[in-house]
């Protein structure tokens, strides 16, 4: 089962962060047909967007995380909502399909924006904007938490494919800062996270509770409630039919006169709603 794991540490000075997001990222893959290279940058980008997730305090609080990439994958999108709650899409699904081996850092680029929409329930959404730095998610996360949140972060993420082309293993570890948290401690705990180069490796042979415990179980460590991330759409029909009435009952009657039939595709699951000529007049009586 996926988890979420989190520890406070130096008495509630700094905040780690161990995720298993196995299953979300084979999901992922099973819905969206991902190529190799773009379920790696998937899969980290549905992490750290589970992270964020997972810190919101209110059950309608939302996460919109965009990624506009310059490269063939095009724009990558990832949504949430709180306790973990995560789905995703991307504009070219099987991009560099013919090169399996490539990194995510050629996927995504580093040319694009990182843009981060939270939806606390305030008068307006929290709106952050970044540049990407390097594009291999890690760094442009840590990033963006240090320039729009002034969090520094050490962040470190992956997701290892095996001989079948499946997602073996996703997951990452996160370190930040609580207030109060001094220099030495953070230069501490990112020296630790600094080492971790193949994080997905080390979720292959440890769980994240024997990871936390082994690597900063030494300082003054207290555990907090896990959070179980999955991949879960929130599209029904009811929220379709919402669309439909945006649309107009003019304009969806015209659609459906002329091809016969409306579909509204959900991007995240794939799901189908399809309404005939009937279904648009009682919708709108």
């Amino acid at each position: 089962m996926d988890v979420i794991k989190r520890a406070i540490l130096f008495g509630g000075k700094a905040l780690v962060s161990v995720m298993d997001t196995t299953e979300v990222a084979r999901v992922a893959k099973s819905i969206h047909g991902f190529s190799a290279p773009v379920t790696r940058a998937m899969a980290r980008f549905l992490t750290i967007g589970a992270f964020i997730c997972a810190g919101f305090k209110n059950k309608g609080d939302r996460l919109t995380a965009i990624i506009q990439s310059d490269r063939e994958i095009g724009k990558m999108v990832v949504c949430g909502d709180s306790g973990g709650i995560v789905r995703c899409y991307c504009d070219n699904p099987t991009a560099l399909a013919d090169d399996k081996d490539a990194s995510v850092a050629e996927v995504v680029g580093n040319s694009g924006q990182l843009n981060i929409i939270k939806d606390l329930g305030l008068k307006e959404p929290y709106n952050g904007l970044t540049g990407l730095v390097s594009g291999n998610i890690s760094h442009d996360f840590a990033y963006y938490f240090a320039v729009s949140e002034q969090i520094n972060s050490a962040i470190a993420l992956g997701c290892n494919i095996d001989d079948q082309g499946e997602v073996a293993v996703s997951g990452g570890i996160i370190v930040q800062p609580m207030p109060g948290c001094e220099e030495e401690i953070l230069v501490i705990l990112e020296d630790i996270v600094g080492n971790f180069t193949d994080v997905a490796g080390l979720l292959a042979r440890h769980t994240p509770q024997e990871i936390i415990d082994y690597y900063f179980g030494h300082f003054e460590m207290q555990y907090l409630p896990d959070i179980f991330p999955k991949y879960q759409c929130v599209c029904s029909r009811q929220k379709a039919m919402e669309m439909l009435c945006a649309l107009g009952e003019k304009e969806a009657l015209d659609v459906v006169r002329e091809q016969g039939k409306i579909e509204i595709k959900c991007d995240f699951c794939n799901s189908t709603y399809t309404f005939g000529e009937e279904d648009v007049k009682e919708i709108f009586k």
